[in-house]
C-alpha cells in the first residue's frame, strides 16, 4: 500500500526471546533483499549490526566514531572503542610499551615484530596491544603468551578460556581444539599482523586502512 523511500528500526527486536530475533533477523534481511530500500536500523546488539548491514555507522555520546562495511570495521577498527564494541567476546587489550627504537613491542615477556607500521611511534611510548580471542590461538610459534586459566566457557565446537597473564592482566582466548581446565598453564600464540596497536589517545596504529564507504539507496545501516 505504500512504497516508501526509508524504512526506520529503532531496535524493534529488543523485547524478544533469542530464538525468535534470529528467526526476525534473518526475515528483515530477506524483506530488504527483496524491496530493495534504504533502511536505517538503530541497534545496540552487535550481532544485529553485524549481520543485517550493509553499512555500520558506530556511534558514542553522539559522535561518529566510524562509518563502514561489518567487515571492515571488524578487521580494521579505527580506535580502541570500535574495536572493544564489534566482535563477541571483545577484543583484549594489554598494555605495552614501545622499543627498540619504535620497531618493537614489549606485552609482557613477549616483543611484537612493529615494522609492518604505517605509523612510527616513539621508543619508550606506552601504547595498547588489542588482539582478538579467536586470533590467540596459531598453532606455530610467533608470539607467545602463558595465560594460567581460571574459567573455561565450552560451547560446542569451540570454547572460551579465561585466564590471567603473569602481568596479572585478564585475557579470553578462543580454543577449538584442546579446551583446558582449571588451573593449567597454557601457551597463547598469535601472528604480530593480526595485533592492532592503539596509542594513548585510543588511535589506531596500523598498514591497513578502511576504504570508505558512501550511504547509497538500498543499504541496510545498524
Amino acid at each position: 500500500m505504500r512504497d516508501p523511500r526509508l524504512f526506520l528500526f529503532d531496535e524493534p527486536l529488543s523485547n524478544l526471546d533469542a530464538a525468535l530475533r534470529t528467526e526476525l533477523r534473518a526475515e528483515i534481511k530477506r524483506l530488504h533483499q527483496s524491496i530493495r530500500k534504504t533502511m536505517v536500523y538503530v541497534t545496540h546488539d552487535q550481532t544485529e549490526a553485524l549481520t543485517l548491514a550493509d553499512n555500520i555507522v558506530v556511534l558514542k555520546a553522539g559522535k561518529i566514531e566510524q562509518i563502514g562495511t561489518p567487515l571492515s570495521l571488524y578487521d580494521d577498527p579505527d580506535n580502541a572503542f570500535v574495536a572493544g564494541f564489534i566482535g563477541s567476546p571483545r577484543m583484549n587489550f594489554l598494555k605495552a610499551t614501545v622499543a627498540d627504537g619504535g620497531k618493537t613491542l614489549l606485552v609482557g615477556d613477549a616483543s611484537v615484530d612493529m615494522s609492518h607500521l604505517a605509523t612510527r611511534l616513539g621508543n619508550g611510548q606506552d601504547v595498547t596491544l588489542g588482539i582478538r580471542p579467536e586470533h590467540l590461538d596459531e598453532s606455530r610459534g610467533w608470539v607467545e603468551l602463558s595465560l594460567a586459566v581460571d574459567v573455561t566457557e565450552r560451547l560446542g565446537s569451540t570454547a572460551c578460556v579465561h585466564g590471567v597473564l603473569p602481568s596479572g592482566e585478564t585475557v579470553v582466548a578462543e580454543r577449538r581444539e584442546d579446551q583446558p581446565r582449571f588451573g593449567v598453564t597454557i601457551m597463547l600464540r598469535f601472528l604480530p599482523s593480526r595485533a592492532h596497536i592503539f596509542d594513548p589517545e585510543g588511535r589506531t596504529h596500523s598498514l591497513i586502512f578502511n576504504k570508505r564507504t558512501s550511504w547509497n539507496q538500498g543499504s541496510l545501516l545498524a
